[in-house]
């Protein structure tokens, strides 16, 4: 039995996935930030990848400590397991590193030229971030459709441009 669309269930369940979408976003940015930032070079030595993890984990811990912070002030307390919720609802941030980070690893080795692996890992991360506009779409039930894929390249051009404002803010 479905619960009803008003029911707590119903809102607690998006309000798990708003959480969710928002922290991969969050962190799509970031790390595309933290890409944006590095030179080729930098992917001969252990910095880019260094730099890119670093960057999700650091923001991960920040972004849960926030929340963690917040629910304790809206609430009193912050029980473990609406802790662990929330570092569940958190990962994505982390997720964001992770194929970049892998793309960069065969560059360090030696086997792709810098160049390739630096143009891949922004390309898959511009492309978590064009994939949003799928996900919100599914989130609210509805199927992919030109209008939930135009949501997605806007939602990309959007977090671009986030990323360059932070990159020209901060370099």
């Amino acid at each position: 039995m479905q619960p009803a669309q008003d029911s707590p269930a119903v809102h607690d369940a998006r309000d798990r996935a708003a959480a969710r979408v928002s922290a991969y976003l969050y962190g799509d940015v970031l790390v595309l930030a933290a890409l944006i930032a590095l030179a080729p070079a930098d992917l001969t030595r252990a910095k880019g990848v260094t730099y890119v993890l670093g960057t999700a984990v650091s923001t991960f811990v920040a972004h849960v400590l926030a929340d963690a912070l917040g629910l304790s002030i809206r609430s009193g307390h912050v029980t473990r397991g609406v802790l662990l919720h929330e570092v569940r609802d958190a990962l994505p941030i982390v997720s964001a590193a992770v194929g970049p980070a892998l793309l960069m690893v065969p560059a360090l080795t030696g086997t792709w030229s810098t160049s390739l692996a630096l143009d891949l890992a922004v390309a898959v991360t511009v492309l978590r971030l064009a994939a949003l506009g799928w996900v919100v779409g599914r989130v609210r039930g509805r199927r992919p459709s030109v209008r939930t894929f135009a949501a997605g390249l806007v939602l990309a051009a959007l977090g671009w441009g986030a990323a360059l404002l932070k990159y020209r803010l901060t370099h």
